[in-house]
């Protein structure tokens, strides 16, 4: 009787253990693939500033957004508002008429590094 009734509790146990594992894996999955995107277009500007290279759309940031831990949502919200509104104001155009970012606007390269530490992989 006993011997059965340890069976149960280590197969229920287990199937516990393995379902909350496995929800674990899904939600790291979930994440870096809502991360990709992002990253993708961070890394592309850390490479080469340029205000053509294509940003997320709104729904990609937004579905990153829902995959961040609750503590760091609004901070990354902050943080890439201030990125946007950096971006604005150092904008120029030359005299061909293509728009482009001032080089000697280090703040731009800091909040990328700001920016990336959200989106390191799990």
């Amino acid at each position: 009787m006993i011997t059965t009734l340890t069976g149960l509790l280590t197969f229920f146990l287990g199937l516990l253990l393995g379902n909350w594992l496995s929800i674990g894996r899904d939600k790291r999955k979930e994440f870096n693939d809502a991360v990709a995107p992002i990253r993708s277009w961070l890394l592309m500007q850390r490479d080469e500033l340029s205000p053509y290279n294509k940003s997320p759309s709104r729904d990609e940031i937004d579905l990153f957004i829902h995959y961040l831990r609750p503590w760091q949502r609004s901070s990354f919200r902050r943080d890439l508002d201030k990125h946007r509104a950096t971006c604005q104001n150092s904008m120029y155009q030359d005299s061909a008429g293509q728009a482009w970012y001032k080089s000697d606007v280090p703040e731009l390269h800091q909040e990328l590094a700001t920016l990336l530490k959200y989106t390191d992989r799990r």
